[in-house]
């Protein structure tokens, strides 16, 4: 769930929409807000919006480009992670 939700759509048309603090683990035992994931495992993230008065089926969208492979460490010390999901 994003941090700023729930909120209203008027909400999140002000600005970007990131989940640049988003934490990700591979743990068996997640602490906090964690996403675990396993690694070597394909992860396609989809966005799900739902009314809060439960008005309407909640839509769901994905985005192929954003489809990755989880892994636990980079081997190659040139390659280095950052998205900006906007």
């Amino acid at each position: 769930m994003h941090p700023n939700s729930p909120n209203t759509g008027a909400h999140f048309m002000k600005q970007d929409i990131t989940f640049a603090k988003m934490k990700l683990t591979n743990s068996k035992t997640p602490e906090g807000d964690q996403v675990v994931l396993s690694s070597m495992h394909k992860y396609q993230p989809r966005l799900v919006v739902s009314p809060q008065d439960g008005s309407f089926e909640p839509k769901i969208f994905s985005f192929p480009e954003t489809e990755f492979i989880a892994v636990t460490a980079y081997q190659n010390t040139t390659v280095s992670l950052e998205y900006d999901l906007r």
